[in-house]
């Protein structure tokens, strides 16, 4: 095959342990990347704001990865009741020419309402799975069998409780996922196929670890692991943070001495394998402005300490898989695929620990720019000349908030999206200005299908919040600060029914003195109803 004006051939670096790494595909368009090009630009990617369904994108990052050790990723993957999205990565891996270099397995993101699992739905999936990936060379298997991670094992278990409870059978905690399992692994079986190697996904620590690690076998995985540390460091080793910290505020010394003693809690005399975890920090003001969480103080040289620490613990105990979580959660500020802020620095932490060295040396670390290749930048964000959305095709220019938001799309002549209930606002557009002056009002057509779980409150704060609000900025009355947070004084309110009917609402804009000037940026921010779904069938400023 030939590599003339191409990215260059991968040489593989590994070592005795095997290194997974957690890739969140969560920049599918450039709405994604400019929030984190306006508050931490300085971590841009070295291949740029970059196009992940572009597989020459997908080619540099398998040459990079196995070049410092990592020989799998880990691909946070999402399906609700059959919509999929955010699988733009792994079509475009497909369609990589050195996707043989690397293996990739799901995470499934199953963070979906109440009732989205069921009998049916677990066949759907699984045939899915079967058709599209277990058949092919490049899915990771563990001594054969396919592996698939589960997000959220007690979504899937109680789902299927419910489906019972409806046919008269009641099941008990951990029954309901032992028969989801068990369909999957009856298709398997009749395509010919080994049985999923399923693992358990591990998110806090405040419960009782080794109560968490006994359900995961009791469910039936064969192993766990975990997403991010960083958060719950503060808890392992409160004795290691600096004076002025909190656990939303968080030194990056507190993450290094927590994972030393993390590591022998969660995966020694565990009842299946818990893969160690080396965290990648955490920064989420892209997402979150001023409610952001944040580690600070990271640097190369002390991910490098965390790594020989990790190194030595495995060594000691033989253990030989861990897992760098994550890879490239830009939006979260967890990320060390290579970027401006630090080169390769981490990536080369990485693989001079846990790589053995060639007699000749490691390979180089190209960019593209070296071999007359790139830029691979989305085109900037559109600023489109519009105050009045009808929505009869496309979302015209309006798009999600990562952290809040999902499946935002165009259905039957409506805005539809799925609200998660975090504190940020909802969906955000970025438009050519207009002056202030020219509009009083918001108005617009809205309906709320809150989720019977769920009706008025959850796990963030406002989530029972039934308020609708529009967040402005412009020249001179900027909406995101220096600081990374938001003017929340540019803001306009009215109250709304989350009942499942449509109705129109208006927000009076003109009641706030602070709108006024230059407009070129609106966030809106709807109730923050949790696992609650919108439509929103038009909308004008008046």
């Amino acid at each position: 095959m030939s590599t003339m004006n191409y990215v260059p051939e991968p040489k593989p670096q590994f070592g005795p342990i095997e290194v997974t790494a957690l890739y969140y595909p969560g920049t599918e368009q450039m709405a994604e990347w400019d929030q984190v090009e306006q508050t931490l630009p300085h971590i841009k990617p070295l291949l740029g704001w970059y196009d992940e369904g572009n597989p020459e994108v997908v080619d540099w990052q398998i040459k990079w990865a196995v070049e410092h050790g990592i020989s799998n990723f880990c691909v946070d993957w999402y399906w609700n009741k059959g919509v999929q999205r955010l699988d733009h990565w792994v079509k475009a891996y497909y369609k990589a020419r050195y996707r043989k270099y690397l293996k990739w397995f799901m995470m499934y993101a199953n963070h979906n309402e109440v009732r989205a699992h069921s009998t049916q739905d677990q066949i759907n999936v699984t045939k899915f799975w079967i058709d599209n990936y277990f058949k092919t060379p490049e899915y990771y298997t563990i001594d054969g069998h396919p592996v698939v991670v589960y997000w959220a094992s007690h979504n899937l278990d109680d789902d299927f409780i419910r489906e019972a409870a409806d046919h008269g059978e009641v099941l008990k905690p951990g029954e309901g996922i032992r028969r989801a399992f068990a369909i999957s692994n009856q298709l398997m079986k009749e395509a010919g196929l080994p049985e999923i190697y399923f693992i358990e996904m591990f998110h806090y620590v405040k419960e009782e670890v080794k109560q968490r690690l006994q359900w995961a076998k009791d469910i039936g995985c064969q192993a766990a692991m975990m997403y991010n540390f960083d958060l719950v460091a503060y808890q392992i080793a409160p004795e290691a943070a600096k004076m002025e910290d909190v656990e939303t505020h968080l030194h990056y010394d507190c993450v290094v001495e927590a994972s030393r003693k993390w590591w022998p809690q969660s995966s020694l005399g565990s009842p299946v394998p818990f893969w160690p975890l080396l965290p990648t920090g955490w920064n989420d003001k892209p997402r979150s402005f001023q409610y952001a969480r944040m580690v600070y103080g990271r640097t190369p040289e002390k991910f490098l300490q965390m790594c020989k620490n990790l190194r030595d613990f495995c060594d000691k105990h033989s253990l030989r898989h861990i897992v760098v979580a994550p890879l490239n959660e830009w939006q979260e500020g967890s990320y060390i695929e290579p970027n401006q802020e630090f080169g390769f620095q981490m990536y080369d932490a990485l693989r001079d620990v846990f790589c053995d060295k060639p007699a000749e040396g490691f390979p180089p670390n190209l960019v593209p720019s070296d071999v007359g290749l790139g830029p691979y930048d989305y085109p900037p964000m559109p600023h489109l000349a519009k105050t009045s959305w009808d929505f009869s095709s496309d979302t015209q220019g309006w798009y999600r908030n990562p952290y809040g938001t999902a499946y935002l799309k165009n259905v039957d002549g409506a805005l539809h999206f799925f609200r998660n209930g975090v504190k940020v606002p909802s969906l955000r557009t970025r438009i050519a200005p207009f002056d202030a002056a020219n509009f009083t009002k918001l108005r617009l057509r809205m309906k709320i299908n809150p989720s019977p779980k769920f009706p008025v409150t959850g796990n963030y704060p406002d989530h029972g919040k039934t308020t609708l609000s529009l967040l402005w900025g412009g020249e001179g009355n900027p909406l995101i600060l220096p600081n990374n947070s938001i003017t929340i004084e540019n803001i306009a309110s009215t109250e709304v029914l989350p009942d499942g009917e449509w109705h129109e609402y208006t927000i009076d804009l003109a009641a706030n003195p602070r709108w006024k000037g230059s407009i070129d940026e609106l966030w809106l921010d709807t109730p923050r109803l949790f696992l609650a779904y919108f439509d929103i069938a038009w909308m004008r400023l008046e």
